[in-house]
């Protein structure tokens, strides 16, 4: 999960073509688990020439993966780090650079629309997400989408480490991020959503027995269990595809 709010240092960027159909290189210590694409959330875009606005766009992987397939034509981007945001304007039509609890999203995007926004792991890092979600609803087009991915809060994790362990993890990454301000169940992600008047169209869930890379299931019998009887308490993150109230498609 990228996080809007850290910054790793000692970056050095090689641009060979500002043209985001060329190859480009990128040379950086910046953690790879958040500037990598997010593919799960990549392959709930479909169409072409499609405007796209990509909120917590790190340096711009998902949205130079949507423009050099074609599936954007125009990306713009929001970015807390100007050392990433740097990296992703090579290729973003524009990337507006600072914290989204101070910023003024309204004057910086004008009357622009877009067809997606992408809201992947940036919630849970806001003071105030019901506001800010509810400012972007307001820039998605009548039929567009918005793909919003949250850690759960409710997963099994938390359980092992608040009441066995009896300690409250601050990690680099994931559930226990240590930048995360806010914490989501299904049940308040689904009220954060309905709230900003948007519908859920589509819900993927990735499972993890634990809050850590290389946890995934193998899909053993047991496992199978698991995933299906206490498919919450499994889930590490949801993904959700969302429209405006009323536009729900298939």
């Amino acid at each position: 999960m990228h996080r809007l709010k850290l910054k790793w240092k000692s970056v050095s960027v090689a641009v060979i073509s500002r043209s985001h159909t060329q190859r480009y290189i990128v040379s950086t210590s910046f953690n790879s688990s958040y500037i990598s694409p997010r593919t799960d959330l990549l392959e709930q875009i479909r169409g072409d020439g499609l405007s796209v606005l990509d909120v917590g766009c790190a340096t711009g992987s998902n949205g130079k993966y949507l423009l050099d397939k074609g599936i954007a034509q125009e990306v713009v981007g929001f970015e807390f780090d100007p050392e990433m945001a740097a990296i992703a304007n090579q290729f973003y039509a524009q990337v507006h650079i600072g914290d989204l609890d101070v910023i003024d999203v309204d004057q910086l995007l004008g009357d622009r629309q877009f067809d997606y926004i992408i809201l992947g792991d940036v919630l849970e890092h806001l003071k105030s997400p019901w506001k800010l979600l509810s400012t972007f609803v307001n820039r998605l087009s009548e039929n567009g989408r918005i793909i919003i991915s949250l850690p759960n809060i409710q997963h099994i994790d938390m359980f092992i480490h608040v009441y066995i362990k009896g300690v409250w993890p601050y990690n680099d990454r994931g559930i226990f991020d240590r930048t995360h301000l806010r914490f989501f169940t299904l049940k308040t992600m689904l009220q954060l959503i309905e709230g900003a008047g948007l519908d859920v169209v589509r819900t993927e869930r990735q499972f993890r027995r634990r809050d850590y890379k290389g946890s995934s299931f193998n899909r053993s019998p047991f496992e199978w269990l698991l995933m299906h009887v206490f498919k919450n308490l499994y889930t590490f993150q949801f993904v959700f595809v969302c429209t405006h109230n009323g536009k729900s498609q298939p």
